[in-house]
């Protein structure tokens, strides 16, 4: 019989899916996903979760919970640090421990520890171990990983390229449903990257190019993001997002501060945000983040401040939790377009 490894469509799995998926299947595991996020997740999460957990990790609960009887094993690994420097979330270092005490221990957990930093064990090692859970010797994981992270390499190379990761994803593991992005070339960047093109036609957007930037389980669940990317679309923008950057603009960002942003992701995010801000590579910059997220709070204050400094680029913030409404955002959205349309009137636009 098959093992069924569950993977909740939810949090890290916006990136890391790729060479996840890959290793499983290529150790002879049926990869079960869960559904895309709706109310009714969001409802299971809420109902499993504390009020203070913010909308993300509330709606990981609830596609935990919708996997519990669809597989053998719940793949909830626990990220601490997978570059040297970084942390993530410590919500994310105790995620197996507190999906355990949330469901009673309803379903087994695969939870391999990803920490280059405090344990010094490697990914590969940390992959040879998981391998080794599911009864898999070492020649067959380390082959597995391999496979798995060219995958996760033809997957970042989509992504330079411009092209959103949704559609990437569609294109790499051809699922049943996603956020149906129209495939469009991507336009000329001086960082040498695109960004993702939407629908042609005279949407308000007039042919605009906006960055996105935030954490990807707040960007490309469109659920949770209260499908920003295809409003956007829809009205003719072209996107740009923090994973189209190459580690090297990120790095030379993280000089100009005067410490160091030590979140994985929030690090991205803000040499994003700073690089684009004094630059006219986009027309705009839209920053979402979660609400009753500490880091999220922190990475808001540090791009508005930068922004209020001397910035060349409009920037306008967004945060969201499980009571926010889509006519307010809206609201908040046609009116930053109407004033980027406005500068670009008055010729104050990208290049």
């Amino acid at each position: 019989m098959t093992l069924k490894i569950g993977i909740p469509r939810a949090l890290y799995y916006h990136k890391f899916y790729p060479i996840w998926h890959t290793f499983f299947t290529e150790l002879g595991a049926e990869v079960v996903l869960s559904q895309l996020s709706d109310k009714n997740i969001l409802k299971q999460g809420s109902d499993a979760t504390v009020d203070e957990f913010c909308l993300p990790i509330k709606v990981f609960f609830g596609h935990v919970n919708t996997l519990l009887k669809r597989c053998d094993l719940l793949f909830i690994p626990r990220l601490i640090s997978t570059e040297d420097e970084t942390y993530y979330c410590p919500k994310f270092f105790g995620l197996p421990d507190m999906v355990r005490v949330a469901f009673n221990d309803a379903a087994p957990i695969l939870e391999p520890t990803f920490n280059v930093k405090g344990e010094g064990i490697t990914v590969e090692e940390t992959f040879v171990d998981l391998g080794r859970s599911i009864l898999k010797g070492k020649r067959e994981s380390i082959a597995a990983y391999k496979k798995a992270v060219e995958k996760q390499s033809g997957f970042q190379s989509m992504v330079n390229d411009g092209m959103i990761p949704t559609e990437a994803y569609k294109i790499l593991f051809h699922p049943s449903a996603s956020n149906k992005l129209p495939p469009s070339p991507p336009f000329n960047s001086p960082l040498g990257k695109g960004g993702y093109s939407g629908v042609k036609g005279g949407g308000k957007g007039g042919g605009m190019k906006i960055a996105l930037i935030g954490h990807p389980y707040n960007i490309y669940d469109s659920f949770v993001s209260m499908n920003i990317i295809k409003k956007l679309m829809e009205r003719n923008i072209r996107l740009m997002t923090k994973e189209m950057f190459s580690d090297d603009i990120i790095k030379e960002e993280m000089k100009k501060l005067r410490r160091p942003v030590y979140w994985a992701s929030g690090r991205e995010i803000v040499g994003a945000a700073n690089h684009l801000l004094y630059s006219t590579e986009v027309d705009g910059i839209i920053f979402i983040g979660a609400f009753q997220c500490g880091p999220d709070s922190l990475l808001k204050t540090l791009i508005e401040k930068e922004a209020q400094r001397n910035s060349r680029t409009p920037l306008l913030t967004l945060s969201f939790d499980e009571h926010s409404g889509e006519a307010g955002l809206i609201t908040r959205l046609e009116a930053f377009l109407d004033m980027l349309a406005i500068r670009k009137r008055r010729g104050i636009a990208a290049s």
